[in-house]
């Protein structure tokens, strides 16, 4: 047998131990329990409430815009006005404008918020031109059954009864129609297509329920001389604020993967990952934008799903990257992992569907 190995205390002063544990400290980046952030905080970045919150703006801007050129007084029902063409365009266009530069916004990307928001505004207008006449084909076919099975009308001619529910279901139903590229902006400016998909159903959900409560709003805040102003201010921000609300919880329900930043300037804010790669840096074109971190290089890491195995990559960088402490060149990910760039922590997690492919 070999003669055991002895270290004395004089051994551990040694410069060179010294050296390595330092070394060694230098190589890991264990950041330790981190707690959660307050329930406000979490909302505030919750892509439901932010985008809930962006888009009933854009409602109301594009209100805004429509109020100046409306009149009730001389308003002709049975005759189109430039103005009731323009309803849709303006409509879906101000909610595209605004729940398209929504995420831009909150991540401090000034060039991603105005290329998604320009994007919005383009495509809601073009869209609501041409959802305009097969919305308003549905809408006018229900309004015609609504008046014929009403018991009866009220002065300005609204139906009553189950007359008002079919009124309702068919203005439900052109909103839906109609909120469909206010939807699709972003997606289309990202040229991601599961965003896309996301904005369609999120914007389909949330016309029909906007819609839907668009004639008990008129009823509410109609005044006694006709005027409807209040009532379209009020329904035009509840149209969009549903349509982002369901964009953000269509994101949430089909989402795969993502990032939870534990700490950093936007502790708190989740980041849904949709591309197969995606690329982590401090530049405003990279997919994650982290910046405020000298430390992060503008192409810093890149994590590439491999079909439902998430690999994570260092681009050679002079600070590195770390997952759980320690300094990777590549590396799988698993549900829970905290990643490390710079002074900014990141959690990765995956759905329990993606981990069992």
């Amino acid at each position: 047998m070999s003669d055991p190995i002895r270290i004395t205390s004089a051994d551990l002063q040694r410069p060179e131990i010294n050296d390595y544990v330092e070394m060694q400290k230098y190589l890991q980046r264990d950041v330790g329990e981190i707690g959660r952030q307050p329930w406000l905080i979490r909302v505030i970045y919750a892509n439901w409430f932010y985008l809930a919150i962006a888009s009933a703006l854009g409602g109301f801007a594009a209100w805004a815009c429509i109020e100046p050129w409306y009149d009730d007084a001389i308003r002709d029902p049975e005759n189109l006005d430039p103005i009731d063409v323009l309803f849709f365009p303006i409509v879906t266009a101000g909610i595209g404008l605004f729940l398209g530069a929504a995420e831009g916004i909150m991540c401090r990307n000034l060039r991603r918020a105005t290329l998604c928001g320009s994007m919005g505004l383009g495509i809601g207008f073009v869209g609501g031109l041409l959802a305009f006449l097969p919305s308003e084909i549905v809408f006018a076919i229900m309004s015609a059954i609504a008046v014929n099975v009403s018991p009866e009308v009220t002065e300005d001619n609204m139906p009553t009864g189950i007359g008002l529910l079919i009124l309702m279901m068919g203005r439900a139903s052109a909103w839906s129609v109609a909120s469909i590229p206010a939807g699709v902006g972003q997606g289309i400016a990202l040229k991601e297509k599961k965003v896309i998909i996301n904005g369609v159903v999120g914007a389909v959900l949330g016309g029909l329920v906007g819609g839907l409560l668009f004639d008990p709003i008129y009823l509410l805040f109609l005044t006694e001389d006709g005027n409807a102003a209040i009532s379209r201010a009020v329904g035009f921000s509840v149209i969009g604020l549903f349509v982002g609300l369901f964009v953000g919880l269509v994101e949430g329900w089909t989402k795969t993967a993502w990032l939870l930043m534990r700490k950093g300037p936007l502790a708190g804010k989740q980041f849904i990952m949709f591309k197969d790669t995606t690329v982590l840096g401090s530049s405003p074109k990279a997919d994650i934008y982290l910046f405020k971190d000298d430390a992060i290089e503008p192409r810093h890491a890149i994590i590439t799903n491999r079909g439902g195995r998430f690999e994570i990559e260092d681009c050679q960088t002079p600070d590195g990257t770390y997952v759980n402490g320690v300094a990777i060149s590549r590396t799988t990910l698993s549900d829970g992992d905290q990643i490390v760039l710079g002074k900014t922590v990141l959690e990765f997690s995956v759905k329990e569907s993606s981990k069992q492919r």
